[in-house]
């Protein structure tokens, strides 16, 4: 089945999203650099500019200026509007489409970018060739039943596994317990310090019930984690998964629980393993 140019867009769109994030991150730190090493000298006459750290920073700062401007909102809806109306994609683009960006097959209900972007559709071009065999067919088209009834299930799948993924990240919360918990077992926070700068600082030994405490706090943060993980492990779900496609229905308990945002979620994190998987078979072949 070839991929159709609403998977090609929904690749386009994951690349740019990418590619900006990276920028503002880039300039971020290189402005951050920049202040750094400028402030002091306007606060101090005994601090001078650090100058590497000016031109560092400002090579990162102009880097990530460059991603943001070839990366930006108003060339992706350029690139996909070629993308709708011809089938046609920059050079520049079209390599990066690999690895991580590769397009892949998406279900009848995943977005779609061009209607995202408020793109009209016109009439599709001849199939475009991308890079690995990746071809661009028509905009749109009829899904089979079959196809339909793959899909929905594929997306039902998709959002068990986004609840999966964020039952598990709130089951690993409580272990941030073990820092203050360290911080009590370790004394960190008994220093006495002088007054005097000619008399070093005391540290006393934390007490037994500070220790005990501190284990409470680490011990008890693990083992939530443990215990509220346990239901939703990836054993489970492959389990939940072979049963489901087996044509046994959800539990209630999970299917009441289902949202958007676990079929958003659900379906990036598929994608990404799909990609991964692709990756490996490739390197393999």
């Amino acid at each position: 089945m070839p991929l159709s140019r609403q998977d090609t867009a929904r690749a386009v769109h994951e690349l740019f999203k990418s590619r900006r994030g990276g920028g503002f991150s880039w300039l971020a730190f290189g402005g951050a650099g920049v202040a750094a090493s400028i402030l002091p000298a306007q606060q101090t006459t005994s601090a001078g500019v650090w100058t590497p750290g000016v031109v560092v920073g400002s090579v990162l700062a102009a880097l990530g200026t460059k991603k943001i401007v070839q990366f930006g909102w108003g060339r992706e809806h350029r690139v996909l509007s070629d993308l709708a109306a011809k089938g046609y994609l920059p050079a520049d683009v079209k390599r990066r489409l690999r690895g991580n960006f590769a397009p892949l097959h998406g279900t009848t209900s995943a977005p779609d970018p061009f209607l995202a972007a408020g793109i009209a559709y016109r009439a599709p071009a001849p199939a475009l060739a991308l890079p690995d065999t990746v071809a661009a067919s028509p905009v749109s088209s009829v899904p089979a039943p079959a196809q339909l009834l793959a899909d929905a299930r594929q997306d039902t799948l998709d959002a068990v596994q986004g609840y999966f993924n964020a039952k598990r990240l709130g089951g690993q919360l409580p272990l941030l317990l073990a820092l203050p918990g360290l911080r009590l077992m370790t004394g960190a926070s008994n220093t006495n310090y002088s007054p005097s700068p000619y008399v070093q600082s005391q540290r006393s030994e934390p007490g037994t019930g500070q220790v005990a405490v501190g284990l409470a706090l680490m011990a008890g943060g693990a083992a939530y984690m443990f215990i509220h993980n346990a239901p939703y492990t990836a054993t489970k779900f492959a389990a939940l998964r072979n049963e489901y496609l087996a044509g046994k229905p959800l539990p209630a308990d999970i299917r009441d629980e289902l949202k958007p945002k676990h079929l958003t979620q659900g379906r990036a994190y598929r994608e990404r393993l799909d990609r991964r998987a692709a990756r490996r078979a490739k390197r393999n072949s």
